[in-house]
């Protein structure tokens, strides 16, 4: 959207999955002037657990080929599977530049996806993508050093991160609404997490975590917010194991309001992933509200070296000793305030904004023009 505000001309090509269960209805719309166009995923439980076999958009390939040659650039922002292939051999046959931002899919996987990663690097020759690239945008250090590793060259890499969009955090709901709507006390202490319910958050670790420190914080709560994404049962399982049934919330998705309203009302915001995803957004809106963030380092976000949280291992005994340190410090509240105006200061949608456009104008086909077409292409329908 900002980008759109500075005169780019966006078209959004993804699919229409949102989970397992749920499909966009929209094929088709405009949003804040971004042009999105939905393909319909054949298999949509399939893509949901393995998406390097089931996610395959139908006419997605067939709309790359006829309208690429149309753009100035395209942004992929994946880092594995078919719709990536097909844009960047559409681009490359049309000769259009491809910036890649792999958002924290390109590093090396855990348990089977390790070896179907570096498999699957060696069959669809992502070196070869990477060095086709015209640059490689990372979230991270961790990330550049993983297109390193690829083959890429220290002129095509660019180091950018996430940003959060300022304008929704400048003006916090009042503490307590969040908690009253689920049947929290307002002394109970919370800890949240927002995001897809998905092996790779390390939700068993987390749950594990919160049972060692109800020890000491025995009105402990802890809220999970979002879709299932193959997670849900083992959530359940280890809930029921460590008698921690009646302390747990699992929430569907909160938009706009009601999601800050979960951020102000939790005393820690917390993700436990086991895989790199390099920069956990959540966590880095979390923070913007003032909460305080617990992470493994596979999702660090910035700020937490100034008091805006721990970064620790991703094991349980780890990850409560983190949560407890947080819980447990007297200046919680005046360090969260602190990172908080640095992060609604520096770590902005609007500021990422520029450094963006700045770049696509350098790369994009005709120069720097204003008014330069770029084409984004998303795995999934969440980029809307």
């Amino acid at each position: 959207m900002a980008l759109a505000e500075r005169g780019f001309h966006i078209t959004v090509y993804t699919s229409d999955q949102i989970d397992e269960h749920h499909r966009s209805p929209d094929r088709h719309e405009c949003l804040h002037g971004i042009e999105i166009r939905r393909f319909p995923n054949p298999w949509n439980y399939l893509a949901s657990q393995a998406a390097w076999l089931g996610l395959c958009p139908l006419g997605l390939r067939r709309a790359l080929t006829d309208t690429v040659a149309e753009v100035d650039l395209v942004h992929v922002t994946e880092a594995r599977g078919a719709h990536a292939r097909w844009a960047f051999a559409a681009a490359r046959r049309s000769g259009v530049p491809v910036a890649w931002s792999p958002l924290g899919g390109l590093a090396a996987g855990v348990g089977i996806r390790k070896p179907y990663r570096r498999g699957y690097d060696v069959v669809h020759e992502t070196p070869r993508l990477v060095r086709e690239a015209r640059v490689l945008i990372a979230q991270s250090d961790h990330e550049a050093g993983v297109f390193a590793s690829l083959g890429a060259v220290r002129s095509q890499l660019h180091t950018i991160g996430l940003g959060v969009d300022a304008r929704w955090f400048r003006q916090l709901p009042a503490r307590g609404q969040f908690r009253h709507a689920i049947g929290i006390e307002p002394e109970d202490p919370v800890v949240l997490f927002i995001g897809r319910l998905h092996p790779d958050k390390g939700l068993d670790v987390l749950l594990k975590a919160c049972a060692t420190v109800r020890r000491s914080h025995p009105r402990l709560q802890i809220v999970l917010i979002g879709w299932d994404h193959g997670a849900l049962r083992t959530v359940v399982r280890v809930s029921r194991a460590l008698g921690l049934e009646r302390a747990l919330h699992v929430l569907p998705p909160a938009f706009e309001v009601a999601r800050l309203q979960a951020y102000v009302d939790a005393d820690v915001f917390a993700v436990a992933a086991t895989t790199y995803e390099e920069t956990s957004l959540a966590a880095l809106e979390a923070v913007a509200c003032g909460t305080p963030a617990v992470l493994t380092k596979q999702c660090e976000i910035p700020g937490l070296e100034s008091g805006g949280g721990l970064v620790t291992e991703c094991d349980p005994g780890a990850f409560a000793a983190g949560l407890s340190a947080v819980l447990d410090d007297p200046h919680r509240a005046e360090r969260a305030r602190f990172v908080r105006e640095r992060t609604l200061a520096t770590h902005t949608a609007e500021r990422r904004a520029d450094v963006y456009a700045e770049l696509f104008r350098n790369i994009a086909r005709g120069g720097t023009s204003a008014q330069a077409r770029a084409l984004g292409l998303d795995a999934t329908g969440s980029c809307a």
